[in-house]
């Protein structure tokens, strides 16, 4: 069998503007052209994408990672993946030639290329937006999955959402998402019962949803399952507010810490893990999987869960006191404390706020539809898991803990997750503030006592 020598490139072919087209504002762009050398002979092909030059990396022969091309905005991993086809292409056919024991010409080469790209009339395939979206829906899933990159909780979810999507419509194409996919999933959304029964979810939880379908065709376009889709381009008008961030007061989780729960061995242990979170920054995925290991004495080495971010915390007096409790018993998988499912622990939460008397009303402000509603909870009804981290993170700032360090404990890669929680230390801060906004009355009537008197 003979060797081919050959020599594959790839570049951008820059596009001649015409004087119609010369806007100062204009991108400029270009067709990605294959040219292929052998034995004397010269072939050009197109890659029938076109990109920003400024994002085309000349030595890699390909454009630059998480950049995005032309007027659909083609992501790079996509016109990544259509190189590395055409790549794998022409090695094949020239491999087919050196098994043959014959050096192609121009024309037996173009031959070949054209028989390998030309569809089989009888074998016409429909276009790929117009698949049902479900099955690389389930091949999404099995993929993040068999990876390890979704938690469990992640998993529901995306599960929970295929679920919604068929319920929608289970037919839905990628080409419905463009048109009206996310109108009626809005509307089924709308109209379906939540966990307190109730008709509807609100916009919030509407939007994440979406979110979550959005990172789904991120994920079938870069495998290349579906081509360019609007729907990404899509913005989603729908009435929110700012969450309410759900966290205890140092008092009051002075209050829990301490609380006696006698013989109630169960809602001792789930307080013992709340406020581990509270005085560490950690989720309840990272607080279940911590394993004795982990420790050093004077702090903990883990990777979470949600993020693989490799992180060390340092032990407080407070952490350091729970983990004393346990330190004599034995947990399966040589785990340090005893974490139940985390349905069970946000049950009992709401049992240890009750009986800690967390009753300090939180007003709960959402909107489904254009219908504001406005519903004020004690807020020991509100308690979950997450809060731990919450009030580990508003605390740490109260206490005047600057919010870089605080962001190094957490595992938070820009200020924008500390936004919500810097705003409630100013809140806190503004109303601390108005003590002095009273001193002046408060001595009068000091004043008129001791004149009374």
């Amino acid at each position: 069998m003979i060797a081919i020598k050959r020599s594959i490139s790839f570049g951008v072919e820059i596009k001649k503007k015409s004087e119609t087209d010369n806007k100062k504002n204009q991108k400029s762009e270009g067709r990605v052209r294959c040219v292929i050398v052998w034995n004397g002979q010269r072939v050009r092909l197109s890659v029938n994408h076109n990109v920003n030059p400024d994002y085309w990396e000349k030595a890699l022969q390909r454009c630059r990672a998480k950049t995005t091309h032309g007027k659909n905005r083609t992501p790079a991993s996509v016109i990544n993946r259509a190189i590395d086809d055409l790549e794998n292409l022409v090695n094949g056919i020239f491999m087919s030639f050196e098994e043959k024991d014959c050096i192609p010409t121009k024309n037996d080469f173009m031959e070949e290329y054209t028989r390998l790209t030309t569809p089989d009339d009888k074998e016409e395939s429909e276009p790929k937006e117009s698949q049902s979206i479900f099955p690389i829906f389930d091949l999404y899933i099995d993929d993040n999955t068999k990876s390890g990159r979704w938690s469990e909780s992640a998993l529901k979810k995306n599960k929970t959402i295929r679920r919604h999507l068929y319920a929608t419509s289970p037919n839905m194409t990628f080409e419905d998402l463009e048109e009206s996919g996310m109108t009626a999933f809005i509307n089924h959304l709308s109209s379906i019962k939540d966990k307190e029964g109730r008709t509807g979810l609100n916009n919030d939880t509407i939007k994440k949803d979406i979110g979550f379908i959005k990172a789904f065709v991120r994920w079938a376009q870069e495998k290349g399952h579906v081509g360019m889709n609007k729907f990404l381009l899509q913005k989603v008008r729908l009435k929110t507010v700012r969450k309410t961030v759900i966290f205890l007061t140092w008092d009051e989780l002075m209050k829990v810490y301490n609380h006696d729960f006698g013989n109630l061995n169960y809602l001792s242990h789930v307080r013992d893990v709340f406020c581990f979170c509270c005085f560490t920054s950690l989720r309840y995925s990272d607080v279940r999987n911590l394993r004795r290991s982990n420790f050093n004495g004077t702090s903990f080495t883990f990777t979470t869960i949600k993020t693989n971010d490799t992180l060390t915390i340092e032990l407080n007096k407070y952490s350091k006191a729970i983990l004393a409790k346990y330190e004599n018993i034995r947990f399966p998988d040589d785990k340090v404390l005893p974490v139940i499912s985390n349905q069970k622990m946000n049950d009992y939460l709401k049992e240890v706020g009750k009986m800690c008397e967390i009753n300090a009303p939180v007003s709960i402000t959402s909107y489904k539809g254009n219908k504001r509603i406005e519903e004020t909870h004690p807020k020991w009804e509100l308690l979950s898991t997450h809060a731990g981290r919450r009030t580990f993170v508003t605390n740490a700032l109260m206490l005047g803990i600057p919010p870089s360090i605080v962001m190094k404990w957490t595992g938070h890669s820009d200020y924008r997750a500390m936004k919500p929680y810097i705003e409630v230390v100013d809140d806190t801060a503004k109303k601390a503030m108005g003590v002095f906004d009273r001193v002046e009355e408060v001595g009068q009537k000091v004043g008129q006592k001791y004149d009374n008197e």
